[in-house]
């Protein structure tokens, strides 16, 4: 069993997705976010242990606030980032489905790019803080950060560089 860092709630709270959305839809994305890019920051060891505290119920103190306050914030923006591309599309035994509305128009590919750049800038902004917030108190707060990985392991990534901005 995986742990899921974020809820339905947390995306529908934080990003432009429906309330009415099912979690089916989403949940794909939100374990490719958070295996490709919230893993990459955090490191195997301390993603690990993340994971094993929420699934046994005992996600307290700083961990709790690491995940509620720069985790979550990230993950939501990555999930979305992640779920874009695949928004209009339903895919089934008998093909792949572009959804269309009686009330509304599917939007161009430039459109959804344009909201894809918008997301990509907001979940780089949360990665930055996450990474900012894990530099400045893994001494005394977070170990497994800072605990040499096994050669299987992701080591996280200490320095954030997007765009030409180095942190």
């Amino acid at each position: 069993m995986k742990a899921l860092f974020i809820t339905r709630e947390d995306i529908v709270k934080r990003t432009a997705l429906s309330g009415s959305i099912d979690l089916d839809k989403i949940k794909h994305f939100i374990k490719i976010a958070q295996d490709v890019h919230v893993q990459s920051i955090l490191g195997t060891r301390l993603y690990e242990k993340i994971g094993a505290d929420i699934i046994a119920g005992t996600l307290a103190g700083e961990y709790l606030n690491l995940v509620n306050e720069y985790v979550k914030p990230t993950l939501v923006q990555y999930s979305f980032l992640e779920f874009l591309p695949f928004a209009q599309y339903t895919i089934g035994n008998k093909g792949v489905f572009k959804k269309s509305s009686e009330n509304g128009e599917i939007i161009t590919s430039d459109e959804t790019d344009r909201m894809k750049e918008a997301t990509r800038d907001t979940a780089q902004h949360y990665s930055i803080r996450l990474v900012n917030h894990l530099r400045a108190n893994a001494h005394n707060m977070y170990p497994e950060y800072l605990t040499t990985n096994l050669i299987d392991e992701m080591k996280p990534v200490k320095d954030v560089s997007f765009g030409g901005w180095n942190i």
